[in-house]
């Protein structure tokens, strides 16, 4: 759309020069700026995303609740402790603190920190990876 933009800038400003004759020549000139105003106001919004981006920037609030949402559903969690998203390049990738009965023995739990895993990354569309970190159930 910029390229277009510009071009038509140009194409405007330099047949009104050599239409309208002397005195129409600051015409190019003017379609000049209107072409940099709109390749500055481009390189403006790339350079935000990138430096968003940069700075781990997290993603809106409604995925980072879907992902509290389909890790309190999986059997045997408690309850979520800690939740932070991030985006590294086209990917979201969550570290996540469980909670789940103290009382559950190692193998178990590893296993539900499995299964909060693969449902995040199985539900929630751009998931990268998950890192779930189990802590007991605190009342």
């Amino acid at each position: 759309m910029s390229d277009a933009i510009t071009s038509a800038a140009a194409f405007i400003g330099i047949s009104v020069a050599l239409v309208m004759g002397e005195g129409w020549e600051p015409a190019d000139d003017w379609a000049a700026l209107v072409a940099s105003g709109v390749i500055f106001t481009n390189g403006v919004l790339m350079l935000k995303g990138a430096i968003f981006d940069l700075m781990d920037r997290s993603p809106d609030a409604a995925m980072i609740e879907r992902v509290r949402e389909v890790a309190s559903q999986v059997d045997g969690v408690r309850a979520i402790e800690k939740l932070a998203v991030r985006r590294a390049g086209m990917h979201f990738f969550v570290d996540i603190h469980v909670q789940a009965s103290g009382d559950l023995p190692l193998r178990e739990s590893h296993s539900l920190g499995g299964q909060v895993k693969s449902a995040i990354r199985g539900t929630v569309k751009g998931i990268g990876g998950v890192l779930v970190h189990m802590e007991p159930f605190q009342e």
